[in-house]
């Protein structure tokens, strides 16, 4: 009877780590071709749970065998860093550059207001915490710009962060550069969407040029009723058969996003990889999980800062139940990151900010 438990409990462990191994290295698929299969990143984090749990059961049931657990994470270490890296907190070195990003949803415009807090109050906070912050490099996403913002941002950000510039694609995102070094010039990734926007902006930083390529890719278009239901599926108030119907709505959805922002992310890759001898800061909402096509295809030929120096899974948004890391710094090879984080502090937007250092090779 005992061994028939072992075998039972091997096979299911078995499986487990090979669904680790699917779901850990589905950003390999392309989503036009596999737009469901290549969402399977989603699912990464309960297999490696469960995983984690089967230590426990080998512990009662034959610790002898408590190795196949610990196998199935060395088998599927990349995408687990990935998800979620652990790094001992460093120190930041002298001349390093503080650099943020950051989805300001419309600098809290769309936040849920009480009677307490105004608009105006949210974004005034908000800006107030950028400025707080003192980055040496601002990126906003979502950062509509009209006139009592623009007053705003002088009033609060501009002794900090005197240089602005912004790119907007009609009818959709803003996209936005706050610095203390002078912005040259800035440049349009050319690729197809009706409301989303890449853009490089180059930066003269004490003679040396900085390229920051800040990016709003492809967004996953839940409305707001359809992201209050997948929040009411997490919390298990839909009854079995509307959480079938309610998950496979939500993946057809997100494969559907996915393949749309595939060729966007290969737009900026190959911008990338043309510059990538160049001093070169991508950040920006990527609209995607850290194991999806998008990401992979971007960080092929940068240094991905949060998964190299920061730790834990680290959420970026957070609303409907929704908790994924979808914004990302990343640089090449020219530059060292130090101590990048999510900073949940600043909650006035769906999106917390990302924020952490990079620096030049021996400056």
């Amino acid at each position: 009877m005992k061994k028939l438990i072992i075998n039972t409990t091997i096979a299911v462990n078995l499986v487990i780590i090979l669904a680790m191994l699917v779901t850990g290295f589905a950003d390999l698929l392309d989503p036009r071709s596999w737009p469901v299969l290549a969402t399977g990143g989603y699912a990464f984090p309960i297999f490696v749970l469960a995983n984690f749990g089967m230590i426990i059961v080998w512990m009662f049931i034959s610790k002898k065998h408590i190795l196949i657990p610990f196998i199935g994470l060395v088998v599927a270490y990349v995408p687990v860093m990935q998800f979620c890296p652990v790094h001992a907190s460093g120190e930041v070195p002298l001349g390093a550059l503080k650099v943020m990003t950051y989805n300001t949803w419309n600098f809290g415009n769309s936040h849920d207001h009480s009677k307490e807090t105004s608009v105006e109050d949210t974004r005034r906070k908000m800006l107030q915490y950028i400025a707080d912050e003192d980055c040496h490099i601002v990126c906003l996403q979502e950062a509509s710009l009209n006139g009592p913002i623009h007053a705003d941002i002088d009033s609060i950000l501009s002794p900090k962060l005197p240089y602005l510039d912004t790119c907007k694609v009609e009818g959709g995102t803003t996209l936005m550069v706050l610095s203390k070094y002078p912005i040259k010039k800035h440049e349009v990734l050319k690729y197809e969407s009706k409301g989303n926007l890449s853009a490089a902006f180059y930066l003269d930083v004490n003679g040396k040029e900085l390229i920051v390529l800040n990016n709003h890719l492809e967004t996953n278009k839940f409305s707001k009723e359809e992201k209050q239901q997948f929040g009411e599926m997490v919390k298990g108030d839909m009854g079995r058969s509307g959480i079938k119907t309610e998950s496979k709505f939500v993946l057809r959805k997100l494969g559907a996003a996915a393949a749309v922002r595939a060729p966007q992310a290969e737009t900026v890759a190959s911008f990338v990889r043309m510059h990538k001898s160049r001093s070169m800061i991508v950040c920006g909402d990527f609209n995607d999980i850290p194991l999806s096509y998008a990401r992979r295809t971007i960080a092929k030929d940068l240094v991905d800062c949060y998964v190299s120096t920061a730790q834990g899974p680290g959420f970026t948004y957070h609303r409907n139940g929704m908790y994924v890391r979808i914004d990302n710094v990343m640089c090449t090879e020219v530059l060292d990151p130090y101590c990048f984080r999510v900073d949940k502090k600043c909650s006035f937007s769906d999106h917390y900010p990302v924020v952490g250092w990079v620096k030049w090779h021996g400056r």
